[in-house]
């Protein structure tokens, strides 16, 4: 390695002294021997190629050091920069164009500050570049399709602010990139088909922009993908409004453990060949326009710990092959069309926390079987067309704080155990004549 004459030592270290001045050290947290004597790499935050010894700077790592003011165009001479992250600061300006200039960057992190302004596209010019994280900051414009040039990049998070415009398809240029997560900005237009072609991504988040079109089937090429989450909310208080079907084609991504696709507007049923994600954890399809029964072949999802359907128009009857579902904590069925009776086969879900069955026809008599959820904190019956006595075994449920058995046509008697573990022993619609029942 040649080593650095007196010139490029001073060059550096006058672009830090204009850092300093920009951002008001003497407000930082800590700014020991900045502006001092001391070799470059003494100053706090500050690396070299030659160590504390001196040498030209490669990094520059102030998290949370009460930068203020805006980040100075010199930022750019720093040749030999390889690592820029200042995150958590209080920077606000745009971020300069000049940064394009720092070949040797690999990590650009500043995220947490209110910096504003468009995302420069000269950042596209950055080929060693493995991390991009401009997250939680008040970025506007429209994300640059040159970023897609960015070869080495396997991290780019751009959340958290108020980025317009498409989803670039030369995104799907970034073979390396693991993780891509555009979340609660005002992102518009559909998800590009070219992000299927991202073959080592690990986690891709599109939620909480105002999305459109159909999921692309292609999205079922990314075999490495372990969390699909596109919920249809955003941090502003719009939503996606994907639509069409969910492709089949998902069923392959066999390492998938997180799939959120609530609250869009997904219509048709439910792909059996969801049932093939061995390692699916989490399974949101909440509030969509989803139809047709559940298919029992969710009853394969041997690691699922949440399955959530509810507020759709799902009908039928609800599979047995769910009560094989031995991890599952959270069981939430609602506000659908869903009929027949509870199956007793539910009473085999030891984890479950929560069973929420309300908003349905289900008919038939409360399982016993119920008595033998001895983690469940939560039972929901209510609204359906349920008959017969409460049963007994419901006493045995010494986790329960919320029963609602409102809105069904029950008799008998209450288990008296219920009583002391409620802070109402039964919530009772004005529907209900469960207030009449005495306790047994």
């Amino acid at each position: 390695m040649r080593t650095p004459g007196p010139a490029e030592v001073a060059a550096d270290r006058a672009v830090l002294v204009a850092l300093y001045h920009a951002t008001d050290g003497p407000g930082w947290a800590n700014s020991h021997n900045w502006l001092s004597g001391a070799p470059l790499g003494e100053w706090y935050g500050v690396t070299t190629d030659e160590g504390e010894t001196g040498g030209r700077v490669t990094g520059l790592r102030l998290i949370k050091n009460k930068l203020t003011g805006e980040l100075p165009p010199e930022l750019g001479r720093l040749s030999n920069l390889e690592s820029l992250i200042l995150g958590g600061n209080e920077l606000t300006g745009e971020l300069p164009p000049e940064l394009g200039s720092l070949a040797k960057l690999q990590h650009l992190l500043v995220a947490g500050n209110e910096l504003s302004g468009e995302i420069p596209p000269e950042l596209g010019r950055l080929s060693n570049l493995q991390v991009l994280a401009l997250s939680r900051n008040e970025l506007t414009g429209d994300i640059p399709p040159e970023l897609g040039n960015l070869a080495e990049l396997q991290r780019l998070a751009l959340n958290l602010n108020r980025l317009l415009g498409p989803i670039p398809p030369e995104l799907g240029r970034l073979s390396n990139l693991e993780s891509l997560d555009l979340m609660n900005n005002l992102l518009r237009g559909p998800i590009p088909p070219e992000l299927g072609q991202l073959s080592n991504l690990n986690g891709l988040f599109l939620g909480g922009n105002i999305l459109s079109g159909q999921l692309p089937p292609e999205l079922g090429n990314l075999s490495t993908l372990e969390w699909l989450y596109i919920p249809g909310y955003d941090f502003y208080g719009t939503g996606s409004q994907l639509s069409g079907s969910i492709p089949p084609e998902l069923g392959r991504l066999s390492r998938l453990e997180v799939l959120n696709l609530r609250g869009n507007e997904l219509t048709g049923s439910i792909p059996p060949e969801l049932g093939d994600l061995s390692n699916l954890r989490k399974l949101n399809l909440e509030w969509n326009l989803l139809s047709g029964m559940i298919p029992p072949q969710l009853g394969n999802l041997s690691n699922l710990g949440v399955l959530d359907l509810r507020i759709n128009g799902l009908s039928g009857a609800i599979p047995p092959e769910l009560g094989r579902l031995s991890r599952l904590t959270w069981l939430r069925l609602a506000m659908n069309d869903l009929n027949g009776p509870i199956p007793t086969a539910l009473g085999s879900l030891s984890r479950l926390i929560e069973l929420d069955l309300s908003g349905n026809e289900l008919s038939g008599s409360i399982p016993p079987e119920l008595g033998n959820l001895l983690n469940l904190s939560e039972l929901n019956l209510n609204a359906n067309a349920l008959s017969g006595t409460i049963p007994a075994e419901l006493g045995d449920l010494s986790r329960l704080w919320e029963l609602d058995l409102a809105g069904n046509t029950l008799s008998g008697c209450i288990p008296r155990a219920l009583k002391p573990g409620l802070e109402r022993p039964l919530i009772a619609g004005e529907s209900s004549n469960l207030g009449d029942l005495p306790f047994c």
